[in-house]
């Protein structure tokens, strides 16, 4: 009785670890399929100027997703989305879950500057960026967000583009530099702004590109990992600003 006992039991721990076993596949499988399918795109519609509005703002209903983590060679670098420049928010969080950063580059650094990625001209980007579609993005201007360092914001055309429309693929993060409150009453005379003396003051002890500011579209700030960014604005480049190593960069989000 006892060996037919034991008999059964380890037959029963064998169908136990093959159900297992088949149950961890198809979570694999499932996880891999969704990746794919979010890649390529299956049953979503490709983005124009005309269809791009309405469709990141029905998609990201209920997604309250704010913070980014970007993984380089130098460690991460962690993002805060704001909520309240929607667009933006959304048509950066969509990109990811299309897989369109992972992996990609940072294309241009420039120290004191800017460090900016995205719009890559590596073959993948280009058939992402095909399949997802070629679209800007409305500008979402605001006086409470200006390129102060560590600032998230999107690249632009400024060929033919009176709106100031954002690109949707190609972001950039400030480093700046030490501004003068000279430097920045010229600044507001030449734009008909006036800086906050909170703002003045991170201009003067951080830094930034305040020449830019009603320009594009600052969407978000780094929260930790700047030292990772000046890593990244000190890598040797050629004349062009386009660094001399490949700059790869993977993207994740996730709920705060």
């Amino acid at each position: 009785m006892a060996f037919l006992t034991v008999s059964c039991g380890n037959k029963q721990a064998e169908k136990d670890v093959t159900i297992k076993k088949a149950t961890i596949e198809e979570i694999v499988d499932t996880a891999l399929e969704g990746r794919v399918r979010a890649m390529m795109g299956v049953g979503l519609p490709k983005l124009n100027n005309e269809n791009a509005v309405g469709f990141l703002r029905e998609w990201g209903v209920g997604n309250a997703d704010r913070i980014i983590t970007m993984d380089t060679k130098y460690g991460e670098i962690v993002l805060e989305l704001y909520d309240d420049v929607p667009l933006h928010r959304l048509n950066f969080l969509y990109k990811i879950f299309r897989q369109y950063y992972s992996p990609s580059e940072f294309i241009r650094v420039v120290p004191d500057f800017v460090v900016q990625g995205g719009n890559s001209e590596e073959e993948r980007q280009q058939q992402m960026r095909f399949l997802i579609g070629e679209h800007s993005l409305p500008s979402e201007f605001s006086s409470r967000y200006i390129h102060t360092r560590g600032s998230l914001a999107m690249s632009r055309s400024y060929s033919n583009n009176p709106e100031k429309r954002s690109s949707s693929y190609d972001f950039y993060i400030v480093t700046g530099r030490k501004i003068s409150n000279q430097e920045l009453s010229g600044i507001e005379r030449e734009k008909e702004i006036n800086y906050t003396a909170r703002q003045k003051k991170m201009y003067n002890e951080e830094g930034g590109s305040p020449h830019l500011d009603f320009e594009h579209t600052v969407f978000g700030r780094v929260i930790s990992g700047m030292d990772v960014v000046d890593k990244l604005a000190a890598t040797p480049t050629y004349y062009s600003d386009w660094p001399l190593e490949r700059l790869e960069v993977n993207m994740r989000s996730a709920p705060k």
